[in-house]
């Protein structure tokens, strides 16, 4: 991958607000998750924000220019890793509440990711309760309140931001950041216009451990799918026997 030699610009462009109208902690949000969009944070710098709309600018390094621009094509292509997608359908999810629509612009002033925000036609869905189960590693655990924070890491890096009593959350700290458990308790899920469905609230009330991080790997899972009983495995050809079946079904 060619390094450029020059930093790049890029622009946050939000229709609703100047820097004046907008509210500091909702900017902090909308940065927060244009980090897991650029995915090069050390690399990439808010070096202003500018008059008119309020736009926020970014410098991207030049050794990151490469693999930033790389990440937008693929969350223009819609096969960015699941948490940038969670990122960008998090942001038009602000911006349907905001009232209002945003596009990242690239050095050429072209719109680099369109975020269509209120102007979508697509409808959201819930919040949906239920009791749930989630896997992962503990990754933040601690609070002062009677039911304390829970932050548990999935297997596609993404985090999901739980809440636990506090005696329970202590017995969970013991297994902070390398072993993988499996909570449990009452989720709250909602489906965003882009059809992504995103946790909005666990309430654990427990959990047990699964094993090391380091233990799980593909090879292993492959083997325990290898062993469980199935009739097909006894099959010679299961394949020609699917087929030679469908063929019976179509006649």
């Amino acid at each position: 991958m060619a390094i450029t030699k020059e930093p790049k610009e890029f622009k946050f462009k939000i229709d609703a607000y100047t820097p004046t109208t907008m509210p500091l902690s909702r900017l902090t949000e909308y940065l927060k998750d244009l980090i897991e969009v650029f995915g090069e944070d050390k690399n990439t710098h808010l070096i202003r924000v500018d008059e008119g709309s309020c736009v926020p600018i970014f410098l991207v390094d030049p050794e990151a220019v490469p693999k930033v621009e790389h990440r937008f094509q693929g969350i223009e292509q819609n096969e960015a890793p699941p948490n940038v997608m969670n990122a960008v359908a998090r942001i038009n999810r602000k911006l349907r509440m905001d009232g209002t629509k945003a596009a990242l612009v690239g050095p050429e002033n072209n719109n680099v990711i369109i975020f269509p925000g209120a102007e979508s036609e697509e409808l959201e869905y819930g919040p949906f309760s239920q009791a749930d189960t989630l896997d992962g590693i503990p990754i933040v655990v601690g609070g002062t309140k009677d039911t304390v924070p829970v932050h548990i890491q999935g297997r596609d890096g993404e985090t999901y931001l739980c809440t636990a009593p506090r005696e329970k959350a202590r017995t969970i700290a013991k297994y902070l950041f390398n072993t993988i458990i499996r909570v449990e308790g009452m989720a709250k899920w909602f489906r965003t216009a882009e059809g992504e469905w995103q946790l909005q609230e666990f309430r654990i009330s427990d959990f047990k451990p699964l094993g090391d991080a380091s233990e799980f790997s593909l090879k292993k899972s492959i083997e325990q799918f290898r062993q469980i009983p199935a009739k097909w495995k006894e099959i010679k050809d299961p394949i020609g026997d699917f087929m030679q079946l469908r063929d019976d079904v179509e006649m």
